[in-house]
This record gives C-alpha cells, sequence and structure tokens, in this order.
C-alpha cells in the first residue's frame, strides 16, 4: 500500500522547526514505483537496515539545499520564491549500492553567508555524514563550502565521517559568476572527496551522490570477527 506524505509539507515556516514526513520518502531506484514520486509509509519497511543514520546538510544561502531534499525524497519541486531555513528535519528511506535500504535522518541547516561562515558546534556531534552544498552559479557559496569543510576537520567528532559534496544548479553552468568546474574538480580530488554536479530538474542526478552516501554510513559487515571453532574426535594413541 503507497501512501502520501502529509500535504503540510509543502508548506515552509522559517521560523519553526519541524519534522517532516512521518511516513518516509523512499530513494532508490524508482523503477515500479508511482509516477512523480515519493512514496513511502510502509514500503520496504522490513528490509530497512541497521540504525537510523544522521546526515547534517549544510551550504551557502540559496544554494539549494532544501529543494535538493524536497526533490530526491519526494520528487517535489519547491516554490520559487525563496524562503530561509532555519532548521528542518527530512526522514527518508535510501537504497545503497548493494541493494539494502538504510534510513537515513537529515537535517537541513540554516544556510550560511559571508559573515556566517560556520556550522552551529552541536551539529558536528550528532553527524554521522555530511552532504554539502554549493551552487555552480555563486562562486561566493565555493568559498563558504571549503570554508564549512575546514571546519568540519577541526570539530568533527569521529576520525572517519563520510561527506559528499553537491555542485547544485548545474543546469546554470556558465552563468556570470559561476563557479570554474576545474577549481572545483581539483579541490575535491585534494580533500578526497566525491563530487557530484546536481541540478532539482533531474532528480535521476541525486540517485547515486545518495545512495554512496547511504552504503558508506552502512558499510558492509564480515560475517564474524571471532575465530571459527572447529569440533572433531582426538585421535587415539
Amino acid at each position: 500500500m503507497f501512501r502520501k506524505p502529509r500535504e503540510d509539507k509543502q508548506v515552509k515556516e522559517a521560523w519553526r522547526t519541524r519534522e517532516h514526513c512521518v511516513d518516509c520518502g523512499v530513494l532508490g531506484s524508482w523503477r515500479g514505483m508511482l509516477d512523480g514520486g515519493l512514496v513511502g509509509a510502509v514500503v520496504g519497511q522490513r528490509h530497512v537496515m541497521g540504525r537510523t543514520s544522521r546526515v547534517v546538510v549544510a551550504g551557502a544561502r540559496q544554494s539549494g539545499k532544501t529543494s535538493i531534499l524536497e526533490k530526491a525524497i519526494y520528487a517535489n519541486s519547491t516554490a520559487e520564491k525563496y524562503i530561509p531555513t532555519v532548521e528542518d528535519t527530512y526522514v527518508g528511506i535510501v537504497e545503497t549500492e548493494r541493494g539494502t535500504r538504510e534510513k537515513l535522518r537529515f537535517y537541513d541547516t540554516a544556510g550560511l553567508d559571508a559573515q556566517n561562515r560556520t556550522l552551529p558546534q552541536h551539529y558536528h556531534a550528532l553527524a554521522d555524514g555530511y552532504v554539502l552544498v554549493y551552487s555552480v552559479a555563486d562562486s561566493l557559496s565555493f568559498q563558504l563550502l571549503q570554508d564549512i569543510k575546514k571546519d568540519i576537520d577541526r570539530h568533527k567528532e569521529k576520525k572517519d565521517v563520510p561527506i559528499i559534496i553537491l555542485g547544485n544548479k548545474s543546469d546554470l553552468a556558465g552563468s556570470s559568476g559561476a563557479v570554474d568546474e576545474g577549481t572545483a574538480v581539483r579541490w575535491a580530488a585534494a580533500e578526497r572527496l566525491r563530487l557530484w554536479h546536481v541540478n532539482t530538474v533531474d532528480r535521476n542526478l541525486l540517485l547515486e551522490p545518495f545512495m554512496n552516501l547511504a552504503s558508506r554510513l552502512n558499510p558492509q559487515q564480515s560475517k564474524t570477527s571471532f575465530p571459527q571453532l572447529h569440533m572433531g574426535r582426538k585421535n587415539k594413541d
């Protein structure tokens, strides 16, 4: 049985923190799902593996963080009018590269700007992973993303925290003030990070990065870390 998420999820209230989706969106290979997308609630819940991982989504104001989450999880297109995010939480079931499904809780954070370049420190304490977003059409957003990465390196609580980089609004590449693609690729390589160029027009572009993140957050465990015990009959003298 498929159920659509609550209708109020499309109403963005900048002054209120609230959790979207009691009925979780499913992000994976959308074959066989309803046209246009979300689909959630009870779909695949029996096959969800492991614990819920917490993912902090950060980037500059108007880089498109919220639009990415709305499109990836619900297949929604957000309103054209920009409404700043204070904090919102999204929950999605994301298919991994192994074919399993993992439950991820995304913390959509307030956008940063030239005067406010760092995340509140409590996000680093809770984060199991990060999605860092910049707009390929806005060079300042890329500078802020580099500052966010430095801040994560200084404050992250865990040694190995998966991070993915999304260069959003790829459909606007080449516009005035755009980020040089080669510069972004070289920076990501130097930081040993995966970079994807995406936009919220083509939802399929969002599939690979989120599947990669889900796979890294919940890597496949070896069957056992204990030595094997073999039972056998003792040889008689």
